[in-house]
């Protein structure tokens, strides 16, 4: 049986190499801003073009930042950047050792990368397989990939990861330490998010009726 995972803010960090590109972008408009603050407002919902504009960048030039960030962000030398969150490869060796097939399904722009960055980082042999879809529609597309791997769970931390499991109707497992924090995954209609993939993975296999034993 099959469990899908996403990547970015599920089983890899996600600030580091945002605010390293950003502060990167900015520098060559001769613009700074709080790093921190960015990324709490992104955790909360907003867009790397909204937080500029709600820190005070000019609108044109918030614009111009993002579409550069978002040039720049999956570049070889800013990936180097994400490490695996602790504990992951723990509950990865857990889920197949009780016969559970883990695959990441992960939006990105540069999917020749994914592969070298999962070897580089450990990750690929807990995993059963990858698949990466195009980020513009990546709820939809998520929700196709989850419904073709007959997955019986998909562990996520964004509100798109949730809207794919909706729209595949399988059951999802939030985590709050990635791109979205829990407050705003609450508001977008998750019931439980966990701190972290352990947690998550927990309540998975309490789910009533679960067997272990797949």
């Amino acid at each position: 049986m099959k469990l899908a995972l996403d990547l970015d803010g599920t089983l890899i960090s996600c600030e580091p190499r945002q605010s390293a590109v950003l502060q990167a972008v900015l520098a060559q408009c001769g613009e700074r801003v709080d790093l921190g603050r960015v990324w709490e407002l992104k955790r909360n919902g907003a867009s790397t073009e909204q937080a500029l504009v709600q820190l005070g960048i000019d609108p044109t030039s918030a614009r111009r930042a993002s579409k550069s960030w978002r040039h720049s962000i999956e570049a070889p030398v800013w990936l180097a950047l994400d490490s695996v969150f602790p504990g992951v490869t723990v509950v990865l060796g857990a889920m197949r050792a009780v016969g559970w097939r883990p695959f990441v399904v992960t939006a990105r722009s540069q999917r020749e990368w994914v592969p070298q960055q999962l070897e580089r980082l450990g990750l690929s042999p807990w995993l059963d397989g990858v698949v990466v879809v195009p980020p513009h529609e990546a709820a939809t597309d998520k929700a196709a990939v989850l419904r073709d791997l007959s997955a019986v769970a998909f562990f996520g931390d964004t509100e798109s990861d949730f809207g794919a499991s909706r729209a595949a109707g399988v059951p999802f497992y939030a985590v709050g330490g990635g791109q979205r924090c829990a407050a705003f995954l609450a508001r977008a209609g998750v019931k439980q998010v966990h701190i972290d993939l352990a947690a998550a993975w927990s309540a998975f296999l309490t789910e009533p009726g679960r067997n272990s034993d797949c």
